[in-house]
């Protein structure tokens, strides 16, 4: 019948060929041959004999040849008649049984049916031949009556109903998993000792393999109740090598242990035992007692509960204090989409080694026709806010008609929207059908699915979640990184064919997709696009979120089956092993919700725009880059575990839980942006910041680094723009060993066409750090339609096609304008209004059309006007030949001449500026000059009201102060600082001629260049070109109320709201708090390392203008801005403040403008260079 001409062994038996309900008993070496069944069949003796080995089952007999090309037998005990031994003649042929024995013993085998397996070593639909055959097999070097005994006592339960069958056997299994033995002669030291030894089972997909864990002084071991291969009969450990052990569920119970270990990076494996890197393992324990009893002795042996594994375990564990910085870091962009979605799979109990809990992603797209994607359009994306049954509108009315007809009833019987899951092992296989055909054959009774129902075309599954009500599965890791094989059919594989007489193949992809790889690449891009950021906390709602369960899930349209959530039944409660094993097997098979990680609303990710263009006809070979990339890892956890554990502080390197590794620096940018597009009358657009903040780093092979092609024009994410995918490829496991699954801490997807495990993943991943250097600030503009994506017009849509709505809430509603101030700041808006060096320029207040009005002047004797909101220059004038050195706003309540109304005409030109006219209506703007005078300037007359000499020398500082009157404050080179009263009448600025100071402060040794006050009070600050900082009391100016020196020249100073403090900013590069009520004491110092200029405050952000062009940032906390919302507080943690240089030359003034709602702001920044930045923060 079958020939072994290689003579070499195969294994190919595991515990998938068992079926559901199934345990291994034991096996033995024997050889197997067809009996006389039949006319004209041959006799025994004629049959060529084949060896191989015996397995018995608690449910059927399996005999596994030797030779690959003969199929895996399997006799079900329902299906076989009679076990009878025989005694036959010894072989013509010697064996080497025969030296011994005349006579070998075997038993012959009469079954109904015969099921063939994995023939020719191939995974395919089981051969199941429905007819009487006799099989002869006989047993190499054991006693037949070994086998008979257990095999007829099995034949006989079998033949008993299925639950009283099916609760003896599972009794039985019991019983034998708790009398095993561990072998303390596999320990690999003579020193060791047990520790701990107990009953566990170790899990795999669709596997459960009981057998012995045990502890000792140096090493984790677990002996499996089984050895099928004899080939590693004790799989251990080291504990230098286990990173974290984390709890887990399993079949929704407590019971579960996950234990992660470090990568050897040297050898590709780990050490004694052939542990393979960057694995897990799974296992459970009989209850909750038990498991706790092993965490708490390996916490033990790892370093007690402050040790680094515990510490790891908290962190994936969702302890609320890593929950919550690792939240903050995704807020801040520090970690990108699929980073911060793989973490929360994790923390929420979800695993590799599970099945039944496989890592959830979302599907973020719903264009999968059109010839090219443009990740810029809303309507390509699905909405994020609606789970997948609430889709289609249509649909979502029959499961509410559904739900309205159902009876009230316990926790396990409640009412539900969806009886069936998003995440189910039958969706995960459906689309791993390509890569795990034997875990399918496994889940499917040994066939495929029907060829119409596997997963044939992505645009044919998308219409099926839209459309079918009883498909409304989401997407698994593999659709985000590479590899693709899951999308390709392995040669070999026979999955059959389809109605319309297509055999199924490889996927079918959408049109935009030049290949899996690309599929893979762009899948990744609109994961990590601006258009998903800013809705991803929707679907974390959902998923693990307050809208999971409960009334709030109910009131989001994304109620499931009692029976997929946590704490629904008690199985522990059950003491009917039958009624329990049915529980279970429906919660495994029909789905199981994540743990529940937040119970309020999701924050979402920060505002934060780009300004690179994306190329939509560039988007091709791009998938190369992605190769290797496999996810979440250790390393990645380590890094959150020291940004989280380091306020403020963002490592340039990090000493990660696992062995030494390569550390490299990139960024990845997750935004992208639209095409230029016409710009809309008196609206000048914005460009948003690149680069800022850093996004999450990127795990890729150490043997490979990031190719230089990364800022080709071809770039699929445009010119200039960083890699989001290293270029790396991935590198095939050597010495694996079945001690864990190889995949726990990084999405599967090897060549499952090498591995018969196709969720054993091996990867050598090295963590990237962010990379702090900012790009370089890109002159083209943005078209108005990318800077809004949210707002535009897209026109007519599907209803029915779950597309992202178009109008959505203000994500920043409630953060105030300072928060995350240099993280939300937008690109500048580049202004050259002014031929000369610009030497100040103040912003005014937001009034209530919403408008913003910049006023500046320069070397050259000019002041200008320019409105911000409108985009457009309104006043330039010249008020003197020499130049312009600063300026400030007077507050005037009635200055203007009350005849004006009679000279203003609102023709239809000149009502489209009504807005703004309403906003320099009365400005009165006071500018300092060379000349030692200060110019009172009228925007509404467009020319100076008067012209008051204040000082011997040139006005350096001018500043206004209202505690009773209106009063002004000027400093000057001349070493002074003086206090001018002005009237309250009509025309008290265009008469003031500041005759007599009210006040001169004498103090000062040399110039005064800087100079700050209470707007409405009573303190005065002034800094020299010495470092002498002198305050005042106005009320009092016969002398200083302290001073303080500083190194370095004062060139800038700004209070705090409260004037407790004062910042002070100086020529030797540092930045300094003093504290006012504690004459002038420093509190806190930074050095910039470049020369200041100016400084301003913005909230608890101090921020310095520098002699190079550079802004520097410098957080601070200030106590008059009061407490930061929680929140916000854990993502300033890990915010970037780097600094950032906009200007080719010193800046020389800073302002900024809070706008009236208190969400946004204006900042402005005067410079050397001739120009002005504009940037917005916050609001668009």
């Amino acid at each position: 019948m079958w020939t072994d001409k290689s003579g070499i062994p195969i294994e190919r038996f595991s515990y998938l060929l068992l079926e559901d309900g199934d345990h291994y008993i034991q096996d033995w070496i024997a050889s197997c041959r067809p009996g006389l069944v039949g006319p004209g069949a041959q006799k025994p003796s004629q049959q060529r004999r084949l060896k191989g080995r015996l397995r018995l089952c608690a449910r059927a007999i399996f005999f596994e040849p030797e030779y690959i090309k003969a199929p895996i037998l399997m006799f079900p005990f329902s299906k076989i008649k009679k076990i009878e031994q025989l005694v036959e003649p010894s072989p013509t042929v010697s064996t080497p049984a025969s030296k011994f024995r005349s006579r070998q013993e075997g038993f012959a085998v009469s079954t109904s049916m015969l099921v063939k397996m994995k023939e020719n070593g191939i995974d395919a639909p089981y051969v199941i031949e429905k007819k009487d055959s006799i099989w002869w097999i006989t047993m190499e070097f054991s006693p037949v009556q070994q086998f008979l005994h257990q095999a007829q006592s099995l034949l006989s339960i079998n033949a008993l109903p299925f639950d009283e069958r099916d609760m003896i056997l599972q009794n039985a299994a019991a019983r034998r998993e708790a009398q095993a033995h561990f072998d303390q002669s596999r320990l690999v030291y003579f020193s060791e000792y047990v520790l701990l030894d107990l009953p566990a089972a170790q899990v795999t997909p669709l596997v459960r393999e009981p057998g012995r864990l045990v502890l000792t002084q140096s090493r984790i071991y677990f002996q499996p109740l089984h050895n099928l291969n004899n080939d590693n009969p004790v799989r251990s450990q080291p504990y230098s090598e286990i990173i974290a052990v984390a709890r887990r569920r399993h079949s929704l119970r407590p019971i579960g242990m996950e234990i992660f270990f470090k990568a050897n990076l040297v050898s590709g494996a780990a050490s004694s035992g052939g542990v393979a890197e960057g694995a897990s393992a799974f296992f459970t324990f009989r209850d909750l007692k038990l498991r706790e009893q092993v965490v708490s002795k390996l916490f033990e042996q790892l370093g007690g509960q402050s040790g680094a594994a515990a510490a790891a375990g908290s962190l994936l564990e969702a302890d609320s204090y890593w929950l919550n910085r690792i939240t903050a870091a995704w807020q801040a962009r520090l970690v990108s989409n699929y980073d911060y979605l793989m973490y929360l799979n994790l923390a929420a109990g979800r695993s590799f080694c599970d099945l039944t809990q496989w890592p959830i992603m979302p599907w973020v797209l719903c264009d999968y026709k059109s010839s090219k994607l443009d990740l810029t359009d809303p309507s390509v994306y699905r909405d994020l806010s609606k789970p997948i049954g609430a889709l289609n509108p249509t649909r979502l009315e029959v499961f509410w008609e559904r739900l309205s007809e159902m009876p009230e009833g316990d926790n396990s019987s409640s009412p539900f929207l969806y009886g069936t899951h998003y995440s189910t092992p039958g969706y995960v296989l459906y689309w791993l059908v390509r890569g795990a055909p034997a875990h399918m054959l496994r889940l499917q009774n040994g066939k495929f699915d029907a060829p119409d129902r596997l997963f044939v075309s992505v645009a044919d599954a998308w219409e099926s979640v839209l459309n079918n009500p009883a498909d409304l599965k989401e997407l698994i890791p593999e659709f985000y990184c590479p590899p693709s094989d899951f999308l390709v059919k392995r040669e070999g594989l026979n999955l059959g064919v389809r109605q319309n007489e297509e055999p199924v193949g490889d996927v079918k992809l959408p049109p935009w997709a030049n290949g899996p790889e690309d599929f893979i690449s762009k899948n990744r891009q609109a994961l990590e696009s601006q258009h998903v950021s800013m809705r991803l906390h929707f679907w974390i709602d959902l998923i693990f979120g307050h809208k999971q369960r409960g009334e709030a899930a109910l009131s989001a349209n994304n109620l499931y089956h009692p029976l997929t959530y946590e704490g629904a039944v008690d199985l522990d409660s059950i003491d009917n092993p039958v009624e329990r094993a049915g529980f279970e097997a429906q919660i495994n098979e029909f789905g199981q919700a994540p743990r529940q990680l937040f119970t309020s609303p999701h924050p979402p990710r920060l505002l934060k725009r780009m300004t690179t263009v994306m190329d939509n006809d560039t988007l091709s070979d791009y998938s190369t880059k992605l190769e290797g990339f496999r996810g979440l890892s250790m390393e990645f956890v380590s890094r959150i575990m020291a940004l989280a554990s380091s306020p403020r502080k963002i490592p340039a390197t990090v000493t990660p839980l696992t062995p030494t590794s390569s550390v490299k620096f990139q960024i990845i940018s997750d935004e992208v942006t639209s095409k230029d597009s016409p710009q809309t009358p008196f609206r000048r657009t914005r460009k948003m910041r690149a680069g800022t903040p850093i996004p999450a780093g990127t795990l890729k092979n150490a043997a490979q680094f990031m190719s230089s092609d990364s800022d080709k024009e071809d770039s699929p994410l445009g010119k200039n723009h960083d890699d989001e995918y290293p270029d790396s490829a991935w590198r095939k496991p050597e010495g694996i060993s079945d001690w864990r699954t190889e995949s726990a801490v990084s999405s599967p997807g090897l060549d499952f066409a090498e591995f018969n495990n196709p969720f054993d993943v091996v990867k050598n991943v090295v963590l990237h750090l962010p990379n702090t250097k900012r790009q370089n600030i890109v002159e083209t503009r943005v078209a108005q339609e990318s800077d809004n994506l949210e707002d535009r017009e897209i026109g007519e849509r599907d209803s029915e096609a779950g597309v992202a709505p178009h109008n959505i809430e203000d994500f920043h509603k409630t953060m105030a304008w300072h928060s995350m101030f240099r993280q939300r700041l937008s690109e500048p808006q580049r202004l050259h209004l002014h031929r000369g060096p610009v030497n100040g320029c103040v912003l005014s207040e937001e009034n209530a059309a919403g408008t913003v009005t910049m006023y500046s002047v320069d070397r050259d004797g000019f002041i200008k006007v320019y409105s911000i909101s409108e985009g457009f220059q309104i006043r330039a004038t010249k008020l003197g030949t020499l130049p312009l050195s600063c300026l400030t706003l007077a507050k005037s309540s009635d200055a203007y001449p009350a005849s004006m109304s009679s000279h203003i005409s609102f023709t239809s030109t000149e009502w489209i500026i009504e807005g703004y006219i309403s906003e320099f209506l009365f400005a009165i703007v006071l500018a300092g000059s060379y000349d030692d005078c200060v110019y009172v300037y009228s925007v509404d007359y467009g020319r100076a009201l008067s012209k008051m000499r204040v000082h011997d020398e040139a006005v350096s500082c001018v500043r206004m102060v209202t505690s009773s009157s209106e009063r002004m404050l000027t400093a000057s080179w001349d070493s002074t600082v003086k206090l001018w009263g002005i009237g309250e009448a009509r025309e008290s600025w265009a008469t003031a001629t500041a005759a007599t100071p009210e006040a001169e402060f004498l103090e000062h040794d040399s110039a005064v260049w800087c100079l700050d006050a209470q707007p409405e009070g009573s303190l005065a600050v002034s800094g020299a070109k010495n470092g002498t900082i002198l305050a005042w009391d106005l009320r009092n100016p016969r002398s200083s109320v302290w001073h303080r020196s500083c190194s370095g020249s004062a060139t800038g100073l700004r209070l705090s709201n409260d004037s407790n403090q004062v910042v002070v900013a100086s020529t030797d590069g540092s930045l300094r708090v003093l504290e006012t009520r504690q004459s002038g004491a420093v509190l806190a110092t930074k050095d910039c390392g470049s020369s200041l200029r100016c400084c301003e405050i913005a909230g608890d952000l101090i921020i310095a203008g520098s002699a190079d062009g550079s802004l520097f940032f410098w957080p601070h906390i200030f106590p008059s801005n009061g407490s930061m919302s929680k929140e916000t507080e854990l993502a300033t943690e890990f915010l970037d403040y780097s600094p950032l240089q906009d200007h080719s030359d010193s800046i020389n003034c800073l302002s900024l403008a809070c706008h009236t709602n208190g969400l946004g702001a204006s900042f402005a920044t005067a410079s050397k260079d001739c120009s002005i930045n504009i940037y917005s923060v916050g609001e668009r």
